[in-house]
């Protein structure tokens, strides 16, 4: 299954809350596999957007983008 921006969308829209969301969680929510959950997460990380938490398999917007996430 091919990543589109709606799902990209979606998921962005979960961790909008700001609140702590399982891999699992989100790939029920947004209906993409784990890879593409992961991998979505793991852009996040890397330009700071969100906190990984690798122990207990969660991913949390940071407050910053949260703001913004929030303002749109």
């Amino acid at each position: 299954m091919e990543l589109t921006v709606s799902k990209m969308t979606i998921m962005l829209e979960v961790l909008s809350d700001g609140e702590w969301h399982g891999i699992e969680e989100l790939q029920q929510l947004v209906e993409l596999n784990e890879r593409q959950v992961r991998e979505i997460a793991a852009f996040l990380f890397e330009y700071d957007l969100a906190v990984v938490d690798i122990s207990s398999q969660k991913v949390r917007i940071n407050k910053c983008f949260q703001e913004i996430l929030t303002q749109t």
